[in-house]
């Protein structure tokens, strides 16, 4: 048996990320959790993951910087940015840091 995909979500509003977690875990995956930047880059250093869904706005940093880490490290997740701050801009400089989408 396939073990689940295991994936990290990065968000800072507590509410939001353990609805992400319910719903990703219904779905068969298996879910880690982090609040901040630093928080994911230490579950990161710790593991291996399928993929990072990370907030754009944290509050040590933003997702991209989490983004320009993971690829810097040459780490092999994939990322992908959500935020209720979505901007052409933003859309662009994320799939430019290594997000898979946005």
């Amino acid at each position: 048996m396939n073990a689940a995909p295991k994936l990290l979500v990065v968000d800072d509003e507590p509410d939001l990320r353990t609805l992400y977690e319910l719903t990703l875990v219904r779905e068969g995956y298996d879910v880690d959790s982090a609040g901040t930047v630093e928080e994911a880059w230490a579950r990161l250093i710790d593991g291996h993951y399928s993929a990072v869904i990370t907030d754009m706005r944290l509050p040590d940093g933003t997702g991209l910087d989490l983004l320009r880490r993971i690829e810097s490290a040459g780490r092999s997740e994939k990322a992908i940015v959500i935020t209720a701050y979505g901007s052409a801009e933003n859309a662009v400089e994320a799939l430019k840091a290594g997000a898979f989408d946005y």
